[in-house]
Parts: structure tokens; sequence; C-alpha cells
């Protein structure tokens, strides 16, 4: 009778695949295997101290700004999660400037940055990640470009202290409005900006 019963059994699961509705189940269930395993792979963690966006390949951030511990889900290869660090940063920017008198000065600023969290999405896809750097490169570099324009090298370079300060503290307050204006932070206290000699050997 084993034979008899192989064989009935075998019909039973010949009949079961010929159903429709079990091979949709089947193909179902595999395709939840599939987004269930593809669902962990997209799952960020948002590291602390940062809150994360989530970009797509073309550029479009999800309206949503995810706080540092929280679970992301990103879809894998279209998606991705991005940590803008929330804590400041202390960001050293030097570029040469052209003087009133046409000579080059090298103007040196060290600032701390931080971005206002409501407003992350604005300030990275205005900056980038990097958004001091953006920032200082994009934005603080024409107002320092401005001032320095209106002043001689000398009086910049060799100036007396309280001179130079004035000057600094010109473009210290410029920067304020400019960091205001993008809802960045800036530590005004520390923010140092010196002028030098470019020409002049390191000591």
């Amino acid at each position: 009778g084993g034979a008899g019963a192989m064989a009935a059994r075998a019909a039973r699961i010949a009949r079961w695949f010929k159903d429709t509705e079990n091979l949709k189940n089947v193909a179902r269930m595999t395709a939840g295997i599939s987004f269930f395993s593809l669902a962990l792979l997209s799952m960020k963690r948002v590291s602390p101290g940062h809150v994360g966006l989530i970009e797509d390949r073309t550029g479009n951030l999800r309206p949503y700004v995810y706080d540092d511990g929280q679970l992301v889900i990103a879809i894998p290869v279209w998606q991705r999660c991005i940590n803008i660090r929330l804590i400041p940063v202390k960001k050293r920017f030097i570029k040469e400037y052209k003087t009133k008198d046409g000579k080059d000065v090298e103007v040196r600023v060290l600032c701390r940055l931080q971005p206002k969290v409501h407003w992350v999405p604005e300030i990275y896809l205005k900056f980038g990640k990097d958004y001091g750097r953006g920032f200082l490169e994009q934005e603080a570099s024409i107002d320092i470009e401005e001032v320095v324009r209106r002043y001689t090298f000398d009086e910049l370079v060799k100036g007396s202290e309280d001179f130079v300060d004035k000057v600094v503290d010109e473009i210290t307050s410029r920067l304020n409005d400019a960091s205001a204006f993008h809802k960045i932070k800036v530590a005004t206290e520390e923010t140092t900006i010196v002028f030098l000699d470019p020409e002049a050997d390191e000591e």
C-alpha cells in the first residue's frame, strides 16, 4: 500500500500547486521575506549628538528631522540617511583677499558653529553635510571681502590693535547677521580673526 499512498500524496501536492491561490501565497510569502530583509537592511540608527535626514537619489529630502538614537527606514540604493552634527563644530577658514590698495592680505578665521535643529534640512540643502565650511566659503567669504577692500594692507596688517579690533568687530557682526539669516548659531565670543602678510615667512 506504500506505493499507492505515495502516489496519492504526489497527486495531492500536484493539485495543491495547480491551485493558483496557493501559488500566490507562496509568492507573497517569498516577497514578504525579501521585503522584511530589505527593511532590516534599510534601518539606520541616527548617531549620538546628530540629527538624521533622509535624502533620495534625486536630492529630495524627506520633510522630517530624526533625533539621535532613532531608527530610520531608508530604501536601500534609493535613499540614504545623512547624519548632521548638532554639537558645535570649530571651523578654521583661511583665504587671501584684495585690500583697498590692491595688495593681498591673508585672513584667518576661527569660529564655532552650530545648526538650529528645525532648520537642518534647509541648512543641508544650502551648504551640504559640512555646513560650517559651506557657510564660511559661500557666505562669510563675501562679507570678509567687502570689509577688507575698504582698508589698506598696512591698516590691516600693521594697524594699531584698537583699529584692527574695530575691523574684526565689523566682520564678526556681519558674520552674525549672515548666520542668523541662515539659521546657524555662531559663538561670537569665540570667533577670532587675524590679518597676515601672505608673503611673510611663518614663524
